[in-house]
C-alpha cells in the first residue's frame, strides 16, 4: 500500500456518521480483565444503564458497535450474530427524531409530551422491526405462525387496529403511516395555529416492550434473546421528553431493555412522569462513565489508543514503516544531566551575547534594589549560585534562595553560600549528600523548567507518547484532535510524521497548543457560556501566577479544592457546567481541609486545557481556595474583588526587594 503523508490520519470523523462496515474497520477495545468496552456496556445485562462521558469519548462507536446491523458485519449474518451474542442491538440516535418540533407553537406542554411519547415509541418500533424484517428474509423457512404474532401485536392497542395490517410488512407501513401523521401534524400547527387530531392508540411502553416479549413467544430462536434498546445523544431531549425516557427506564419489563447515551451534560433530570419521582440509581438503573473508566484505567487506555493511532495511520499504509513502539515516533527532552542540552539552548541565545541569563539578570536586579549593598556583594551571591552548565539547577538554587530571603547582606550571603554547598555536593554525589536539594528538584523541577522556557520566550514543552496519552483526559477524540495537529505542524517543519525520524519536540508543543485552542473553542456551554469561560480563565490566571512565582507554594498546580456548601448558588452551577464540559475534571477522593479536616471537593483543570495557559497536565500539587476567592472566581456577581484577592492570595510567592518595606502587589501572570 502506497504511504500517502499528504493524507491527515487523524482527521476528525464522528462515528454517527460511519457505515456499519466503517463502524467495525475502525473499531478497538480496550483489554482488561472483565472483557472489554462491550461488557462495559453490558448489552446482555436486563438492568437499563445511563452512559455518559465527554464529547469524543466514544459513545456513539461502542453503541453502535452493539447494534443490528454491526454485529451482522460482525458475525457474518443476523441470525449469527443473535445466536453468538446473545442480544440484539436497536440503535437510534436522537438527533435524528428532532424532538424540538414537539414543543411551544402556542400548544400545552402535556399535549406535546403525549404526542412525543407516542412518536417516539412508534420511531423506536419501526427500527426494530426493520431488524426482524432482515433477520425474518435470512429465515425465510423459520415455520413462525404469522398470525398469531400479529393478532398478539393487535392486542398492545387500545383501539381496533385489526384491519389496518396482517403481516409484518403492513405493520411497518401502518407504523410509518401513523408516523407520518403526527409529522405533518406537529409541522403545520405553527402555520395553522390548530394541532390536526392525532389518537393516542396505544398505553406508553405497551409496543416498547411488548414487540419483544411477543418476538420470544413466537418465534423460538429469540426464545432467550435480549432485546437492547440504544438511544443515543439523549442530550437533544428536553426535560419533559427525559422524563418519558425515564418512566420506560422505570418500568421495564421482560426481555428488553434500555441503554441511554449522553454528554456529561446531556441528563437534564431523572424524574419520571406522573408523580414526578426520580429513578433510582443501583435497583432501577446504572449509571456509568466512559472517559472517567478510561482515565481510571490508565495503562489498558494507553493499550487502546496505541491500537487506535495504529489503525489510523495503517488507513494510509504508514504502520508498516513503523517496526517499533509507537513511543518511539515522538521526539522526548533529554533529561540527561538535569536537561542540560535543552535548558543550554534555550538560555544560547544570550550566553552567545554575554549578557546575564533572565533568571540571573532578575536575581541581580532583585539584589541591587533589595539592598544597600557595594556591586561586588551582589556579584559574589551570583556566581555562588551560577552554575553555567547546569541552567535548571540555576534555577533551583535561586528558588532556594527566593525562599530563604532574608532582611541583611549577611543573611543572604549565608544562605547563598549554603546553597551553593549542597548543590555542588548534589551535583558530584548525588542525592545521599544533598537530599533536601534533590527533594526541591524532584518536586518542583518541571516548573522551574517552564520558567526557563517562558524567560527565554520559548515554547513551553509538552511532549512525549506518555504526556500526549495524558493530555487526552480519557477521551480518545482528544488525542486524535492532538495528534491531528502535531501531524500537520510536523509536516509542515519538512518532517515525515511516523513515517521516518521522529517528530520533533517543537512540533509536538506547537501540535499541543493548536488542540488546546481548538478545545477551547469547540467546547461552548448555552446559556452560562460567558460566566464558565471566565471562571476557568480566573483558574488558570491563578495557576500561572502560582506556578512562575519566584517560589511557588505547590508544584505542577494544576488543581484546586473547595468547600462546595459555601458556594454561591451562582458559582455551585458553574462548577457543575464546567465539570459537564470537561473543563475541569473532579477527582472522586476529595480533599481534606487543612483547618476543618473535612473532605472538601477537589478539581482539576482539563489537560487538554492546560497548555493554553503554560501550566501543569498533571495533578500533584493543590491550592485550597477559601469561600471568599472561590465565588469570585466563579461567580460573575462577586468578580469586583477578583483582582485583590488573587493578589492576596499569591502575595506571599513573590519577594519583596522594597528597602522602604512597602510591599509591592505582585503581577498576575
Amino acid at each position: 500500500m502506497a504511504i500517502r503523508l499528504d493524507e491527515n490520519p487523524f482527521d476528525l470523523v464522528k462515528a454517527s456518521d460511519f457505515s456499519a462496515a466503517e463502524i467495525l474497520d475502525y473499531w478497538v477495545d480496550i483489554a482488561d480483565e472483565h472483557g472489554g468496552l462491550v461488557n462495559f456496556l453490558q448489552p446482555r445485562l436486563l438492568m437499563p444503564m445511563v452512559l455518559v462521558g465527554g464529547k469524543g469519548s466514544g459513545k456513539t462507536h461502542l453503541m453502535r458497535y452493539c447494534s443490528a446491523p454491526v454485529q451482522a458485519a460482525r458475525a457474518g449474518s443476523i441470525t449469527d450474530a443473535v445466536v453468538k451474542d446473545g442480544y440484539l442491538g436497536i440503535y437510534v440516535r436522537a438527533e435524528g427524531l428532532n424532538s424540538q418540533k414537539f414543543s411551544g407553537k402556542k400548544q400545552t406542554e402535556d399535549l406535546w409530551l403525549a404526542i412525543f411519547s407516542m412518536y417516539f415509541e412508534l420511531w423506536l418500533v419501526a427500527t426494530f422491526l426493520d431488524v426482524l424484517k432482515s433477520w425474518l428474509k435470512e429465515n425465510e423457512e423459520c415455520d413462525y405462525d404469522c398470525s398469531g404474532f400479529v393478532s398478539d401485536i393487535y392486542e398492545l392497542f387500545d383501539t381496533d387496529v385489526k384491519g389496518e395490517f396482517s403481516t409484518i410488512d403492513e405493520l411497518i407501513e401502518y407504523v410509518t403511516r401513523l408516523r407520518k401523521h403526527i409529522d405533518y401534524a406537529a409541522n403545520n400547527v405553527a402555520i395553522t395555529g390548530t394541532m390536526d387530531p392525532v389518537v393516542i392508540s396505544f398505553s406508553p411502553g405497551s409496543l416498547f416492550y411488548g414487540l419483544p416479549r411477543i418476538v420470544a413467544e413466537r418465534i423460538r430462536e429469540f426464545e432467550k434473546t435480549v432485546f437492547v434498546y440504544l438511544i443515543d445523544e439523549a442530550e437533544n431531549f428536553t426535560a419533559s421528553q427525559q422524563r418519558f425516557l425515564n418512566s420506560l427506564i422505570r418500568y421495564r419489563s421482560g426481555n428488553a431493555t434500555v441503554k441511554v447515551g449522553a454528554r456529561l451534560y446531556g441528563i437534564r433530570t431523572y424524574e419520571t412522569l406522573g408523580s414526578g419521582e426520580p429513578i433510582k440509581r443501583g435497583s432501577e438503573y446504572e449509571r456509568v462513565e466512559l472517559d472517567s473508566f478510561l482515565r481510571d484505567e490508565s495503562s489498558a487506555y494507553e493499550v487502546f489508543v496505541e491500537k487506535l493511532v495504529a489503525k489510523r495511520l495503517d488507513q494510509v499504509g504508514i504502520t508498516s514503516r513503523r517496526s517499533g513502539e509507537l513511543r518511539d515516533c515522538f521526539q522526548e527532552l533529554n533529561k540527561t544531566n538535569f536537561y542540560q542540552k535543552p535548558t543550554l539552548e534555550a538560555v544560547s541565545g544570550r550566553d552567545k551575547k554575554g549578557a546575564d541569563r533572565v533568571h540571573m539578570a532578575k536575581l541581580r536586579s532583585n539584589l541591587t534594589k533589595g539592598f544597600d549593598a557595594p556591586p561586588s556583594w551582589v556579584e559574589q551571591i551570583v556566581t555562588l549560585l551560577t552554575m553555567k552548565d547546569y541552567p535548571l539547577l540555576e534555577k533551583v538554587n535561586i528558588l532556594l534562595l527566593y525562599r530563604a530571603w532574608a532582611d541583611t547582606t549577611g543573611e543572604i550571603r549565608a544562605a547563598a553560600e549554603s546553597i551553593s554547598a549542597k548543590a555542588n555536593a548534589f551535583l558530584n554525589n548525588g542525592k545521599v549528600a544533598a537530599p533536601d536539594y534533590e527533594d526541591v528538584l524532584s518536586h518542583f523541577g518541571s516548573d522551574l523548567l517552564a520558567q526557563l522556557y517562558r524567560e527565554c520566550g520559548k515554547t513551553i514543552p509538552y511532549c512525549g507518547w506518555e504526556q500526549l496519552v495524558h493530555l487526552s483526559q480519557g477521551i480518545p477524540r482528544n488525542l486524535l484532535g492532538i495528534l491531528k495537529q502535531i501531524y500537520r505542524r510536523s509536516s509542515f517543519a519538512g518532517e515525515k510524521p511516523f513515517a521516518d525520524g521522529v517528530i520533533s519536540v517543537e512540533s509536538q508543543s506547537l501540535g499541543v497548543l493548536d488542540s488546546a485552542a481548538w478545545f477551547w473553542e469547540d467546547a461552548q456551554p448555552t446559556g452560562t457560556g460567558v460566566d464558565v469561560r471566565e471562571g476557568v480563565e480566573a483558574l488558570a490566571v491563578l495557576f500561572r501566577t502560582v506556578r512562575y512565582s519566584d517560589k511557588p507554594s505547590e508544584c505542577d498546580i494544576g488543581t484546586f479544592s473547595v468547600d462546595e456548601e459555601k458556594l454561591t448558588e451562582n458559582a455551585r452551577k458553574v462548577l457543575q457546567t464546567c465539570e459537564n464540559w470537561s473543563y475541569l475534571i473532579k477527582i472522586q477522593a476529595g480533599n481534606k481541609n487543612k483547618n476543618s479536616h473535612a473532605v472538601d471537593a477537589k478539581y482539576q483543570l482539563g489537560p487538554m486545557l492546560a497548555p493554553r495557559w503554560g501550566v501543569s497536565i498533571h495533578r500533584r500539587g493543590t491550592i485550597e481556595l477559601q469561600q471568599e476567592l472561590a465565588n469570585a472566581i466563579l461567580d460573575h456577581t462577586k468578580r469586583a474583588t477578583l483582582a485583590s484577592l488573587m493578589r492576596g492570595r499569591v502575595q506571599n510567592m513573590f519577594i519583596e526587594v522594597s528597602r522602604n518595606a512597602t510591599v509591592k502587589q505582585p503581577k498576575l501572570l
